[in-house]
């Protein structure tokens, strides 16, 4: 840590990480760089020093502000000055998200010099900064750069979204992570040497914080003040009061400023800014003032009356308003208009803030500028409140919190039904209706929404709400498995447009026909709904075609089409992954894990679902199909306990409409599980009053599913008519042919379950040999008892599990991996959906295996043979070190 300029502490290992990753960002292999600690452990200066001996190097620096909300892409227009020319003036204009990252890109794959990107402060990122990090982390690796990320651990917790980034990175090889630990005792004592402080009170007070250390040390007294702000507040009470001014009003204007406008807000003379440099709490920055560490712009804003403070902010919102258009940023004019406690300001300027937010894909952000002008608002009837709640359920829905949109758009259709406009109020149903049709629990008030929105707008004038609303109704028919249903809307919305068809509302009705087709059976189908994505994404309608492709990976996955599911989701993926649309991308890597789970890939299967479920926000369907999959994973493995991740499931399903059972199959996979387990009156609690409603509704595959399991429990049961033709064979007997069925179209397991299901010696051997392939116990030694009892000789051992080469299981590598990043049992035991009490018994059996006495000793064996330690798929962000 500095204290002279070039002092650095207990940083040579850190340094030393750096410099060997950048030199591999230099060969050409990008690195992403994510650098943690505590608030003042030194992690600016560790990565400021790192750029200062790398000497003449392209460097693009930028920093989020602690704004609330924070500054769309702020990073990136700090670091403006230093791009080329088409995105500077991109990020200068209404920035289309995905092209700034499409020019980022560039900047980074360029032919010049490679690339050092420092992003400081990263834990106040906004959406769009954070997609611009996911978008980047992928595809880095083939750049010449190095990206640094520089964070407080202590402000991430598990819900943060940077935690969920981070997470969604950590399995790629470029990601490298480095934590910044506090400065010890010998450390400190060093940097106090030659002073007056006593080194042992002094780290007393400060526990190795590196910049309360230096604030103590440069202040230059004898005595330790018992806090950071103490400390802050003891140089600043040392200024003349014109400077104490002029501090003041840079520390409500944010962490950096121009001069002429610190003088401007402030009212004081350029000498009194220069002597707040001179007492080492500002320092000049390439044209600009800034505090040198956010806890000192804390300390001091703590410091100032209310008062003061509303006036310095209504001072800056004048002079700041009065800039020419476009120069200042909306946000930070509607941030100092709600200091100021001006709510006219703050109805002018958040409305604008949340549209230029939103065009950057910050629809979190744009949520929260929506939520200030709600609040400046008076009461009553008012056409401009129900705009606003609109808006704010659309913003909700796209930054996926799907709970605040249903709330939002809910209050706006009462909104316009007390305002008295039909048309607007049923433009907000249809709002109201495709956010519940996200929410499985409330796909019936969608339907009701729908149906009441088609209503109204039958007899308003032709309009782009109607055509949404019967696009919408032909969504939930498709759905709840009303094909014919699904196809009648999107031919009515095909008649009501005519000839002039637009291409959206064209692409509306052929995903509505395609869906109705292909559930129906017809592949067919599948072409119409990719007509439909073609159509949406040349219009810039991106969510739409996101929706289209979710459809194509639902329907291919459902009928057990593996070959369409893999021909469309390779540009599914990239799609989405390209448009930030990471709730569809979740969505179509959800349905790939089953994919892969039915086509025995089984632990490509496990790390794609544990994926999903680690980075969701909300409990969705996303989520609970990703649960599904490790659920049945661990009933066919034998591998833990399944019970809390289904039974999880189940209750969040108990809420959903029937109808998603079909999509998220949580019911045959208790059935399954209650069959290896021996509960047999469990299968038929769960599945016969299932069984009834999927008759009713028809989809052949959740049909056929169901009557399988029930006969494993009841025996031979009539075979439904509509079932899924390999369930009908098998159920009627004809275990052989429904083999072949299940292997022809790739269902290795379900192939041996139909082998296994017979008496015949040589399909009970073929089955035993599949099981054991697939590593799937219970289904194997089932099959080795029947063996046994028809009299068959010579049946092979079980296989043994496969261990590392430090003889640890693949569960244990993934606790000990977890372990050593400082997790408790409880935390070990959410990351991976176990029990408490099966995680002590894991970390009971690696320290065994290790040989190792604790639980400190496993960590260090874990951090010296990372490559070794099978890291979990989605591993949490570092804890302090």
């Amino acid at each position: 840590m500095t204290v002279g300029p070039c002092t650095l502490e207990e940083r040579d290992g850190e340094i030393a990480s750096l410099t060997r990753w950048w030199r591999e960002a230099c060969a050409g292999t990008g690195r992403l760089v994510l650098v943690g600690g505590d608030a003042g452990a030194g992690k600016t200066v560790l990565v400021e020093e790192f750029g200062r001996r790398l000497g003449a190097v392209r460097l693009l620096r930028g920093c989020c502000e602690p704004l609330t909300p924070p500054l769309a892409l702020g990073p990136l227009r700090d670091m403006a000055h230093g791009l080329s020319p088409p995105l500077r003036r991109h990020l200068t204009g209404p920035a289309d998200p995905v092209e700034a990252r499409r020019l980022m890109l560039e900047e980074l794959r360029g032919g010049g010099d490679p690339a050092l990107v420092v992003l400081d402060d990263a834990h106040w990122a906004d959406e769009a900064t954070l997609d611009l990090l996911r978008f980047l982390g992928r595809r880095i690796e083939a750049c010449p750069a190095m990206l640094v990320v520089v964070y407080r651990q202590d402000e991430v917790g598990a819900r943060h979204p940077l935690r969920v980034l981070a997470g969604d990175l950590a399995a790629l090889p470029v990601v490298r992570r480095l934590t910044v630990p506090m400065l010890s005792e010998a450390a400190v004592a060093r940097l106090a040497a030659g002073t007056d402080v006593d080194p042992a009170e002094l780290y007393r007070r400060t526990g190795g914080n590196a910049f309360f250390v230096t604030q103590v040390l440069g202040d230059g007294g004898a005595t330790v003040p018992p806090t950071v702000r103490d400390a802050v507040l003891a140089r600043a009470a040392r200024l003349e009061p014109g400077a104490r001014e002029a501090l003041d009003a840079l520390a409500c204007l944010g962490t950096r400023a121009a001069p002429w406008l610190v003088e401007a807000v402030s009212g004081r003379a350029a000498d009194d800014l220069d002597a707040c440099v001179d007492g080492g709490l500002v320092a000049a920055d390439d044209g600009a003032v800034t505090f040198r560490h956010e806890l000192v712009r804390v300390a001091v804003v703590e410091a100032i009356p209310p008062g003061r403070a509303a006036a310095l902010h209504r001072r800056a919102l004048a002079v700041l308003g009065a800039r020419p258009p476009g120069e200042v940023e909306p946000a930070r004019l509607a941030d100092h208009a709600e200091r100021a406690d001006d709510r006219a300001a703050v109805l002018a300027y958040a409305p604008l803030a949340a549209q230029r937010a939103s065009t950057q894909g910050a629809h979190t952000e744009a949520a929260a500028h929506l939520r200030r002008a709600l609040d400046a608002l008076p009461g009553g009837p008012d056409a401009h409140r129900a705009g606003l709640l609109e808006e704010l359920g659309r913003q909700c829905h796209l930054a996926d919190d799907l709970e605040g949109a249903l709330r939002a758009r809910q209050e706006a259709v009462e909104a316009w039904r007390e305002v008295g406009d039909d048309r607007r109020r049923g433009g907000a149903l249809v709002g109201l209706a495709i956010t519940a049709a996200h929410l499985a629990r409330e796909i019936p008030l969608g339907e009701k929404a729908c149906d009441e929105a088609l209503a109204l707008l039958a007899v308003q004038p032709p309009g782009p709400e109607y055509a949404l609303a019967c696009a919408i109704r032909a969504k939930l028919s498709g759905m709840a498995f009303r094909n014919a249903d699904a196809v009648m809307w999107g031919n009515r919305l095909l008649a009501m447009t005519g000839e002039g068809t637009g291409p959206l509302e064209r692409a509306l009705a052929l995903l509505s026909i395609g869906i109705g087709r292909a559930q129906d059976g017809d592949v067919a189908g599948l072409d119409q709904i990719g007509e439909s994505v073609r159509l949406a994404r040349g219009t810039s309608a991106h969510d739409l075609a996101g929706l289209g492709y979710f459809w194509l990976q639902l329907i291919c996955v459902t009928r057990r089409w593996y070959r369409e599911a893999g021909r469309w989701y390779g540009e599914a993926l990239s799609f989405t992954d390209d448009h930030g649309q990471e709730v569809w991308r979740q969505w179509l890597r959800a349905f790939r894990s089953r994919a892969l789970l039915e086509q025995g890939r089984w632990d490509e299967a496990e790390a794609l679902a544990s994926e999903v479920l680690r980075t969701a926000h909300v409990d969705d369907g996303r989520r609970m199909l990703a649960m599904v999959v490790l659920g049945r994973l661990r009933s066919r493995r034998g591998d833990g306990d399944p019970r809390p991740l289904l039974t999880r499931v189940r209750s969040v399903m108990a809420t959903a409409e029937p109808v998603v059972g079909w999509i998220i199959g949580s019911t045959p996979a208790l059935a399954e599980a209650a069959v290896y387990t021996g509960d047999l009156d469990q299968v038929d609690t769960v599945v016969t009053p299932a069984l009834a409603a999927a008759a009713a509704q028809g989809e052949p595959w959740f049909l056929g599913e169901l009557a399988y399991w029930l006969s494993r429990a009841d025996g031979p049961a009539a075979v439904p008519a509509r079932a899924a033709e390999p369930y009908r064979l098998q159920l009627s007997g004809r275990p052989r042919e429904a083999a072949e069925r299940w292997q022809e179209i790739g269902c290795p397991y379900e192939a041996a379950l139909a082998h296994a299901d017979t008496d015949d010696e040589g399909m009970l051997r073929e089955a035993l040999a599949a099981f054991d392939r697939l590593g799937a116990r219970p289904m194997r030694d089932i099959t080795a008892r029947r063996l046994r009892r028809i009299g068959a000789r010579d049946i092979p051992r079980r296989p043994s599990r496969a261990a590392g080469p430090d003889g640890l299981s693949t569960r244990e590598q993934e606790v000990l991996t977890l372990l050593a990043e400082g997790l408790r049992n409880a935390e070990i035991a959410d990351e991976l959906f176990l029990s408490r009490r099966t995680v002590e018994h894991h970390v009971a059996a690696v320290l065994r295996k290790l040989g190792t006495s604790n639980r400190s000793e496993a960590a260090r064996y874990a951090r010296r043979n990372e490559p070794a330690v099978r890291r979990p798929a989605m591993p949490p962000l570092p804890r302090t070190s």
